[in-house]
């Protein structure tokens, strides 16, 4: 099967309904795989033309042949070895249609996939892990329910609208992500700077509580909001004095 949703192509031939087995999963993994791979050379093989000097663009549909998996009647494409042996085990969604954004830019696309939502909206949209985070929570109390790895926020193009679905949105600073832009700087992420012991630390902990309260757009905020930052504060305070934060040291 190429090209086609396997649930509407079986729901065509009788009437049996699609099973939907109940989730069993704690955890979510995302690998988002930016600017990355073109469905029909992937997941979405199409009529098979290889590469040529010259190809008229009218033919070149797939440059790799279809390959059996272990569904039968499903095919990927070749290169993907190892991923069709274990096709029985996951979910292949070919039936997603894109809205049409009016723009090309990839933030807004990257947006609407990280969130749901189109853009531009009128209030601050939560993440994907941050629905996780809210709806799972953490799996160790101490650990972030959110870690979000190798994004970079700073020092590339169009930074400010990363920033702006790489949040926790309306659900509150305590679901958003702990971001690690350099997984191999990611035990610095949570080893108290040189000189920062138990009391200073408590000391600006004060300081900047009393700063969020006399913030001059406070009446722009919520107690809720406010309180979830201050949450945030906490768990982030916790997880610096756990034994817990060795599990960064990679």
């Amino acid at each position: 099967m190429t090209g086609e949703p396997q649930a509407m192509a079986l729901g065509s031939k009788n009437d049996d309904a699609v099973t939907q087995p109940a989730a069993k999963a704690d955890a979510c993994i995302l690998l988002w795989m930016a600017g990355g791979m073109a469905a029909p050379d992937t997941f979405d093989p199409k009529r098979y033309h290889a590469f040529e000097k010259g190809l008229e663009v009218s033919q070149m549909l797939s440059t790799f042949p279809a390959i059996d998996t272990a569904v039968d009647g499903l095919k990927i494409c070749q290169g993907l070895e190892n991923i069709a042996q274990v096709m029985d085990r996951a979910t292949l969604i070919r039936s997603a249609v894109q809205p049409d954004l009016g723009s090309i830019l990839h933030s807004r696309h990257q947006y609407h996939w990280h969130t749901g939502y189109v853009p531009p909206q009128t209030v601050a949209c939560p993440h994907l892990g941050a629905w996780m985070a809210r709806v799972l929570g953490p799996r160790n109390p101490v650990m972030p329910a959110f870690i979000n790895i190798g994004q970079r926020l700073e020092g590339v193009g169009e930074s400010e609208e990363l920033k702006a679905f790489t949040t926790a949105g309306f659900f509150g600073s305590e679901f958003g992500p702990m971001n690690l832009p350099m997984p191999e700087e990611a035990a610095q992420s949570v080893t108290p700077p040189t000189g920062m012991d138990a009391n200073r630390f408590a000391n600006r902990d004060r300081l900047f509580r009393q700063l969020v309260d006399r913030n001059p757009n406070r009446d722009f905020m919520s107690d809720y909001q406010q309180q979830s930052l201050l949450r945030g504060l906490d768990n982030a305070a916790r997880l610096l004095s756990s034994r817990e934060r060795e599990a960064f040291d990679i």
